[in-house]
């Protein structure tokens, strides 16, 4: 019987690292073509005028390589949990209230991996599917009050990546 080295990859987004939301993944080679992935997002970040965008996301996906782990395309089924809390964010018609809550979801998702030398790559991949929101909507102000608690259903894009990612052999 012939052992094969594990491959661990280290990632990071580099589209949520550009709107300043850090974020970090890891993949793991369960086999030739076969890997799973778990990455992560949070920003604690408050903006002045009592402006917030607070969330925190986790997004686990199972691929399928149509070559072999870590080069060229593939295919995945994903799941993402994640919370938030948003005020005075005026494109989200906040701009004078503040929603907080969580999302619950599933999908698929399509990509690719580039390789770029024996450690480094680049993958980009998007998610499309299913998401559950539930959240609390309050009144702006000094004494901020609690207006109703919502939930809807969400249909559509779900992740887009970019990562730079370093394979660990």
């Amino acid at each position: 019987m012939r052992l094969h080295a594990q491959y661990v990859a280290l990632k990071s987004n580099l589209v949520y690292d550009a709107i300043a939301v850090p974020s970090l993944g890891s993949e793991v080679r369960l086999d030739s073509t076969l890997t799973l992935s778990i990455s992560s997002t949070y920003c604690p970040i408050s903006y002045d005028g009592n402006r917030k965008w607070k969330n925190w996301s986790v997004q686990y996906e199972l691929r399928h390589w149509f070559r072999k782990a870590f080069n060229g395309p593939f295919v995945g089924v994903c799941g993402i949990n994640g919370g938030f809390n948003l005020s005075r964010i005026p494109f989200f018609s906040l701009s004078r209230h503040r929603a907080e809550g969580n999302f619950n979801g599933a999908g698929l998702s399509i990509g690719w991996h580039r390789i770029l030398s024996p450690h480094w790559g680049i993958e980009t991949s998007v998610s499309a599917g299913y998401l559950h929101l539930r959240y609390r909507h309050y009144r702006d102000g000094r004494y901020g009050y609690h207006e109703y608690t919502k939930s809807s259903d969400y249909f559509g894009p779900v992740g887009l990546s970019v990562s730079l990612v370093y394979i660990i052999r």
